[in-house]
């Protein structure tokens, strides 16, 4: 009886010493990939309008483009496009950067250029405008980082107020950041070109 008691309670350490070194090795795996982490902002906005008539058009821009994360940020591109009945609404022109080192940072001059004659009104005659800037990099252990800046604008000659304004007009909504291996990248992207499936993971991220 002494002996089974033993066995047991040998078993059952001996299964709380290998749990305790996963979770360690867990916690270890963490703290590396955190430590190689890039983490991108975008800074300097501004706000201008351009052209006459049919070409008239407002221009949202950010100066540069700061990575204030613990790693290198490697291969960055940005972009946003909108489209309204296959009208442009903004864009943004695809942007690249081969690197930026941690706490480095680098002027664009992005312009994202706004065509309000393409933008629906509400209810109310307003017209306002959802904008999303993604930004993709990788980092040393070859993680994919998708940063995702959500833009609220106003047309500036309505009544409508902007709350938290980061350029006239124009507030940040929210600011999100995912990593996913590069192998799920390549997966998803596989799955979309499935006819008839891939729809189900054009959202997937």
């Amino acid at each position: 009886m002494l002996s089974s008691a033993a066995a047991i309670w040998s078993a059952v350490a001996a299964s709380f010493a290998a749990l305790s070194s996963f979770l360690i090795m867990l916690i270890q795996h963490r703290n590396l990939l955190e430590s190689v982490r890039p983490e991108l902002v975008l800074l300097g906005w501004s706000r201008m309008a351009e052209g006459q008539g049919d070409a008239a058009h407002e221009v949202i821009g950010f100066q540069g483009i700061k990575n204030v994360g613990r790693g290198a940020a490697l291969h960055i591109y940005l972009h946003a496009c909108h489209e309204v009945a296959n009208r442009p609404t903004a864009v943004l022109s695809t942007t690249r950067i081969s690197i930026l080192a941690a706490n480095e940072g680098t002027d664009v001059n992005g312009r994202i250029i706004v065509w309000w004659k393409n933008v629906p009104p509400d209810d109310r005659g307003f017209k306002h405008l959802a904008i999303t800037i993604t930004m993709f990099c990788l980092d040393s252990r070859g993680m994919h980082h998708e940063t995702r800046y959500s833009l609220f604008a106003v047309e500036l000659s309505s009544a409508v107020i902007a709350t938290d304004e980061i350029a006239p007009g124009v507030a940040l909504t929210s600011r999100t950041a995912s990593t996913r291996p590069v192998w799920w990248r390549k997966l998803l992207a596989g799955l979309r070109r499935i006819p008839g499936l891939g729809r189900l993971f054009r959202k997937a991220r």
